[in-house]
C-alpha cells in the first residue's frame, strides 16, 4: 500500500467513526437510563436504527460487492444521510427505475454527500442529467450554499485535507476507477457538481 493509498484508507475510516459515534453514545446513554426514563428505550431503537441506516448507506457508498443500484434506491440510502438529515436528495424528473451499474452508483452516494455539504444549514440536493450521455448533475440548493474551499482542488488531483475533507479525494479516485470524471463547474450563477463519462 502506498503512503497515498494508507492516508485515504485512514482518513476514510476516520470519517466512518465520526459519522457513526454519534448514534452509538445516544445508545450507551439510553442503554444507562433503561431503569430510570421509559423513554430510554425509545430513544435506544431510535439510535440502533440510525445506526442500522448509516452502516448501509456506508456499505453500498464504499464497500465491495455493492451490485447495480435504481436511482430509487440510490435515493433511500441517501435518506437522512445528507447534511447531519437537514438537506434532502431530489430526483427530480429523473426516471426512477433507471438502474446504474455498481462504480457508477458509488460514485453518485459520494458525489450526494458531497454536495449535501454544501447546504450544511439545510436544503435540498438536486440530480438533473448532465450534457453527455449518461452524465449526472447534482445542484445544491439552500438558504447558504458553500462548498468547502479544498473540494475543487482535491477533484483535480490533490492530497486529501484530512477526514473533513475525504468525500472529495473518494469522489476523485471512485470517478477514476469508473471511468468518469467528476468536478465543480458553474451552471447560471450556481456551483454544481458534474458526474461525466469519459469518453
Amino acid at each position: 500500500m502506498t503512503n497515498s493509498e494508507s492516508s485515504l484508507a485512514q482518513d476514510l475510516c476516520a470519517r466512518l467513526c465520526h459519522d457513526l459515534v454519534g448514534p452509538l453514545g445516544t445508545i450507551g446513554g439510553a442503554m444507562s437510563l433503561l431503569g430510570e426514563d421509559p423513554e430510554a428505550a425509545g430513544l435506544a431503537q431510535d439510535a440502533v436504527a440510525e445506526m442500522r441506516r448509516r452502516l448501509s448507506f456506508w456499505r453500498a457508498a464504499c464497500g465491495a460487492g455493492t451490485g447495480p443500484l435504481a436511482l430509487s434506491e440510490i435515493a433511500t440510502l441517501l435518506d437522512g444521510m445528507l447534511a447531519g438529515g437537514r438537506a434532502r436528495f431530489d430526483l427530480g424528473a429523473m426516471p426512477r427505475d433507471r438502474v446504474l451499474p455498481a462504480p457508477v452508483a458509488q460514485l453518485l452516494l459520494v458525489a450526494a454527500m458531497l454536495a449535501g455539504e454544501a447546504v450544511s444549514r439545510g436544503g435540498v440536493v438536486h440530480l438533473g442529467p448532465g450534457a453527455a450521455a449518461e452524465a449526472l448533475v447534482l445542484r445544491p440548493e439552500g438558504r447558504v450554499v458553500a462548498w468547502a474551499p479544498g473540494v475543487a482542488a482535491a477533484l483535480g488531483g490533490d492530497a486529501s485535507a484530512g477526514p473533513r475533507g475525504i468525500l472529495a479525494t473518494m469522489l476523485r479516485v471512485l470517478a477514476e476507477g469508473a471511468g468518469w470524471r467528476a468536478a465543480l463547474g458553474a451552471e447560471g450563477e450556481a456551483m454544481v457538481l458534474r458526474l461525466d463519462p469519459r469518453g
